[in-house]
């Protein structure tokens, strides 16, 4: 009678044992493996990848820096410009003629308690021959302007001359951009 559960018993665990070497023994099963990427595809892959995220930095600076203006002859209204974090006031007095065009200067201030480096300005000249074209940009006359410092709290003229454009003709300076190197907190005094 007790041999009877020990055999059983015996039987049980030998089972369980071969069992245990039987699936040891199979050959395992092969895992499915990735292909095998070339390294010239993943280059391809990482240039597309980096190509395509300066797309996206290019769309969002053209979107969200600056903040334009047309700026109009004899207006002392000062118009109010953005770039980035930087705001400037601007204004153009009315052009004179010179033998070859007209002459106008801009007053540029700096309301704010930061001194700018490298600021550089992209003005268009528009004539009264635009009529309000919006392909007019292509034709206007790009003039550009960069100064080495702009102080906190102080006002600026720069003297542009415009070729081709007479007094007569001429509709708006549209600042198309202003852009800065860096700033620097003004010290107090």
């Amino acid at each position: 009678m007790f041999l009877k559960p020990f055999v059983i018993f015996a039987v049980g665990v030998i089972t369980f044992v071969a069992a245990e070497v039987f699936a040891y023994a199979q050959p395992a099963t092969a895992e499915p493996t990735a292909p095998a990427v070339s390294l010239s595809s993943r280059v391809k892959s990482l240039t597309e990848t980096v190509q395509t995220l300066e797309k996206r930095i290019q769309n969002l600076e053209n979107q969200t820096i600056y903040n334009s203006a047309a700026l109009i002859p004899g207006d002392t209204k000062l118009q109010s410009i953005r770039s980035g974090s930087a705001v400037f006031l601007m204004s153009i007095d009315k052009p004179q003629a010179t033998a070859d065009g007209s002459e106008f200067t801009l007053t540029v201030v700096n309301p704010q308690a930061i001194t700018y480096t490298n600021i550089n300005f992209d003005i268009r000249i528009f004539g009264k021959d635009a009529n309000g074209n919006p392909q007019a940009y292509k034709t206007a006359h790009l003039l550009s302007r960069i100064t080495p410092a702009f102080d906190a709290g102080t006002s600026n003229k720069f003297k542009f001359a415009v070729k081709g454009v007479k007094p007569d003709n001429f509709a708006a300076a549209y600042v198309a951009t202003v852009t800065f190197g860096s700033v620097a907190a003004s010290s107090a005094e």
